[in-house]
């Protein structure tokens, strides 16, 4: 056996993850660790597979994804720009206003930001005291679905609001006003809101 192995996890057509420990020079399957509903489980006895290894044998971990996009976020780099928005001063702000926030990198189909800062404009729907506000992510995309509601023009460039990203924040996100929405436009838009919920 090679002292040089390492665990692969691979995600089946199924959505399963599939653990094998693996020799590295040759890429044979060694043993099978098991098929695991959660990538968090599959993680896991990878981990306590190499905990309990014999002495000697350094391993490392692969995966090997069916959307090989999902892995690739900058999770790391958000992490370090986050504890700097962190112990910046909370804005002012007021409903019915856009702004550029930064949303950062989220997990799945969470809405990210975009850019070295992580930004994507928002449009505050909600005021939750001088510190939170809720916010509806803006996008330029002309993807039709009943979740993203045309606002008009924001800076030049047709946006919809995502409704189904409506979340709250923290006003450190906000960056730098944009500008207020249409009063017509936006009380339409509190409306569809409310009957989401």
């Amino acid at each position: 056996m090679s002292t040089n192995n390492y665990i692969q996890i691979e995600e089946t057509p199924t959505g399963k993850y599939y653990v094998s420990e693996m020799d590295f020079d040759t890429n044979g399957e060694i043993s099978v660790l098991g098929t695991f509903d959660l990538l968090y489980t599959a993680a896991k006895e990878a981990e306590n597979h190499i905990r309990n290894s014999e002495f000697g044998v350094e391993y490392g971990i692969r995966f090997s994804f069916e959307d090989p996009v999902s892995i690739n976020k900058e999770f790391d780099s958000w992490n370090f720009k986050k504890k700097l928005v962190h112990i910046e001063k909370p804005r002012l702000y007021t409903v019915r206003e856009v702004w550029w926030c930064r949303l950062g990198i989220n997990i799945g189909s969470e809405q990210d930001g975009n850019g070295e800062d992580f930004l994507r404009p928002v449009l505050i729907i909600r005021g939750f005291g001088a510190n939170i506000c809720m916010v509806i992510p803006l996008t330029t995309s002309l993807r039709k679905h009943y979740l993203r509601v045309p606002i008009g023009e924001i800076q030049g460039k047709h946006a919809s609001a995502i409704l189904s990203q409506v979340r709250a924040i923290d006003t450190r996100r906000l960056v730098e006003k944009i500008g207020f929405l249409e009063i017509d436009i936006f009380q339409n838009l509190r409306k569809t809101v409310k009957k989401l919920f």
